[in-house]
């Protein structure tokens, strides 16, 4: 795997400081950086479990919807 950059983190900043100040918002004034990381790690989880949860539609080969 190649180093990350700095081009790396400008690309990508956008997206994190996002969620990042959601979370800070949500949280209230005088969060701290360590509770607000911890908050995302946990919805990250909550996010994805809800998204397997979901019926996306028939997968495969038989894809009949009887």
């Amino acid at each position: 795997m190649k180093p990350i950059t700095v081009d790396d983190y400008k690309e990508h900043a956008g997206e994190f400081f996002d969620k990042y100040h959601f979370v800070a918002k949500e949280l209230g004034e005088g969060s701290k950086a360590e509770d607000i990381l911890k908050v995302m790690e946990s919805l990250t989880g909550v996010v994805i479990k809800k998204r397997s949860e979901e019926k996306t539609g028939p997968w495969g080969f038989n894809k009949n919807d009887q």
